[in-house]
């Protein structure tokens, strides 16, 4: 890797490099008066686009607004240097940042619950100064030499008033909800909620959520397991089931499905500490005056309340995973590590920390539905007309994309076998079809009461899956059906297993 050529800067002295990502070099300095550390972002030369130089100056302005916020990376100033490169100079946080670290030890669960809600109110900040963030990682979160976390890089950010259909944006995919990774979005309030919930479940787990450990974890794959794979369990047994299934919940595949706002998010997260009797992280936003507003309590009974003292009886309410997208074609290629810095799924990036741009939409992209963009081959673009978008959209929006999710008739010789095992605050469902052939694929529907499994939302397991868990709070009970789906033709739904969820 070439070493950076550091502009020279009045009043501060270069020391070192720090990083690089596609577009820009972090570099770090000591400032002379009053003597510091602190970083700077250079555009590269070569990544001086027309394009690249308004999103560093939207950066900018962005992060000077938001600066204030104790969760967000400070900056001190801006401008251009001698050979034209724009450059921010920003508050200095020493290495690890939380991917590092996530890479090397795992974070307690006190700590992501505390991090979780002191980076909503961030987020949630950004959202009230109309801000979208759309790049929500764990690389993106720096850490002070006292521990707080701080927001960094709103490179790709956008005003939810100014986002343009025909944006071109980058997108960091193993974070990035289904709807922005297939074209429906451009970001907004839901996605950013998605990446940060992907962030916390990285800092339980030490990997992105989709990526598997011994199997292929390029871009493709990572997408097709995004449009299709349930949300996995964190597999971690002091994980409380309320956060597995807030985690879940807000990752759904249906943006309508997860928390609307950050503060949401938040507040859920504080009633999670209250429940496991764990110290309160007060949540830190601006009211409408523009004061600061700190928020010491778990959210109140009434969603109409915005603040109180009545607190909820009990923890989020259950998880029921909605209809999946359909998956990408043709998600193979070479490799076996996530693209962990990759923006823009559409193509397979030669290097993973090279940020790439979504595909050019047409007019009116997001108004008339007409694209839908999906991986097939090595990284091809697929462009389906109208037809074809309301099968993936309808998927996407909570409807279904299997042709035979209507109606109940049975056109499939036989059921499949289902079987259920209790683990601690979990439910494995197990099942086999003894007329399995390939490309079948399994749906499953859950519900905690047998009567009612009817009114389950079936969600669609990837073929070659037989398994599939939920998170269930310590001696209650849930029941599970499963069914067999082949092109346009189906098994009837199996007996129903019931089982008491472990302590």
């Amino acid at each position: 890797m070439s070493v950076p050529i550091p502009p020279e800067i009045e009043g501060l002295d270069y020391v070192k490099p720090l990083g690089s990502g596609g577009y820009s070099d972090v570099l770090l300095y000591e400032q002379q008066r009053p003597r510091m550390r602190v970083a700077v972002k250079v555009l590269k030369t070569d990544g001086m686009t027309a394009t690249a130089k308004r999103q560093f100056i939207d950066e900018a302005d962005t992060m000077a607004e938001l600066a204030d916020h104790p969760y967000i990376v400070q900056v001190f100033q801006s401008g251009t240097s001698a050979d034209g490169r724009p450059y921010l100079v920003m508050k200095y946080y020493p290495p690890p940042n939380l991917s590092q670290r996530a890479k090397t030890s795992r974070f307690s669960v006190s700590e992501v619950l505390r991090t979780g809600i002191q980076l909503a109110s961030a987020v949630e900040t950004a959202h009230r100064a109309g801000v979208i963030h759309r790049d929500i990682k764990p690389a993106n979160v720096l850490v002070s030499q006292y521990g707080t976390p701080a927001l960094t890089d709103f490179g790709i950010a956008g005003r939810r008033a100014t986002i343009d259909d025909d944006d071109d944006i980058g997108v960091s995919v193993p974070w990035a909800p289904p709807e922005v990774l297939f074209g429906r979005s451009n970001g907004d309030a839901r996605a950013d909620v998605y990446a940060l919930a992907a962030t916390l479940w990285q800092l339980l787990v030490g990997r992105s959520p989709f990526e598997v450990p011994g199997s292929l974890n390029n871009t493709n794959a990572l997408m097709a397991r995004i449009g299709s794979m349930p949300v996995p369990m964190t597999g971690r047994p002091d994980v409380p089931s309320s956060l597995e299934r807030l985690l879940a919940q807000a990752m759904a595949k249906n943006p309508l499905a997860r928390p609307a706002t950050a503060m949401e998010l938040a507040r859920s997260l504080q009633q999670i500490e209250q429940d496991e009797r764990l110290p309160r992280t007060a949540i830190v936003v601006l009211d409408e005056a523009g004061h600061a507003d700190v928020i010491e309590r778990p959210p109140p009974v009434s969603p109409s309340d915005t603040l109180g003292d009545s607190q909820p009886s009990g923890p989020p309410p259950p998880f029921t995973p909605p209809l999946p997208l359909p998956e990408p074609l043709g998600a193979r290629s070479s490799g076996s590590r996530p693209d962990s810095g990759a923006r823009a799924p559409f193509s397979t990036p030669a290097s993973g920390s090279t940020p790439l741009p979504l595909p050019p939409p047409t007019s009116n992209r997001l108004k008339d539905r007409r694209v839908l963009a999906a991986l097939i081959g090595g990284g091809l673009v697929l462009i389906l007309g109208i037809g074809g978008v309301i099968a993936g959209a309808t998927g996407l929006f909570g409807g279904s994309s299997d042709p035979t999710a209507s109606g109940d008739e049975a056109n499939l010789p036989g059921t499949p076998v289902l079987s259920v095992q209790a683990q601690t605050r979990q439910l494995t469902f197990t099942f086999s079809y003894d007329s399995l052939q390939d490309g079948d694929q399994y749906r499953i529907r859950t519900s905690d009461d047998p009567s009612r499994m009817d009114r389950g939302t079936p969600s669609t397991i990837p073929a070659g899956q037989t398994s599939f868990a939920i998170a269930v709070d310590a001696g209650k009970e849930h029941c599970g059906q499963v069914q067999v789906v082949r092109g346009q033709e189906r098994t009837a739904w199996s007996e129903t297993k019931c089982e008491v969820a472990g302590s």
